[in-house]
């Protein structure tokens, strides 16, 4: 399983699966829901039902990584990993290439009002259903310069003439290419979570991925946005 780590944010979600120096996480353990004081809903522990824990399927403390296991985030968000399948796709804008590597769908559940808000704010998306499902789309790529580069990862993500996830709603990015970069002649590995609504769930197998532009230190364009390039599920 594919996982691009960052020191101050990782993110390893399905949506709401945010662990933000430790302020989200995945529950394994009943934890107590009452406020005590002036308590701030963010330190809220969601109680993962007996039910849950009891499940053959369910994995404590840790992201799921077999098809049909799931996990619940401290806010109550259920994470299911519905289908992990390889992927195929390559581009290249001047001296900088991409490879599509591995997609996972997420099928969740928020299961508490604030893990929906927590949801629906990371993802920019104020609509989101308490039901939705995520794709996290893995890729490399490769630096063919003598410096190194800095950029936001991926810039869209589409389904469809009307669906298309951006930055601004409904896609993020992980952070390691923004804030580390890719070192000169080398590779790295990537990633982006994107919201595939439900009328493009229904026929998914195929989206189209357009990848943002790189720049250097000084923050000088090193290559541009790729062209959109059609991805067989």
């Amino acid at each position: 399983m594919y996982f691009a780590f960052s020191t101050v944010l990782l993110i390893l979600i399905g949506v709401g699966y945010v662990w933000m120096q430790g302020d989200l996480s995945i529950n394994g353990q009943t934890g107590d829901n009452k406020r005590r004081g002036k308590v701030s809903e963010s330190s809220v522990v969601y109680d993962v039902p007996k039910s849950d824990l009891k499940s053959k399927n369910f994995v404590k403390n840790a992201m799921p990584t077999q098809t049909g296991d799931y996990t619940v985030t401290r806010q109550g968000v259920r994470v299911r990993l519905a289908e992990d399948k390889p992927l195929k796709g390559e581009v290249t804008s001047g001296p900088v290439s991409y490879k599509l590597r591995r997609i996972q769908l997420l099928e969740n559940e928020a299961r508490t009002g604030e893990a929906q808000n927590v949801v629906r704010k990371t993802l920019n998306t104020p609509d989101l259903p308490k039901n939705y499902t995520a794709a996290e789309i893995h890729y490399d790529i490769t630096n063919n310069t003598n410096q190194t580069i800095l950029t936001d990862g991926v810039a869209t993500v589409s389904y469809g003439y009307k669906d298309v996830m951006t930055t601004l709603g409904g896609l993020i990015n992980g952070a390691e290419l923004s804030n580390e970069g890719v070192a000169p002649g080398s590779t790295q590995e990537g990633y982006a979570i994107v919201w595939v609504p439900k009328q493009s769930v229904k026929d998914f197998k195929t989206f189209n991925i357009e990848f943002a532009s790189t720049y250097n230190a000084d923050g000088r364009e090193v290559s541009e946005k790729t062209s959109k390039i059609k991805v067989n599920v």
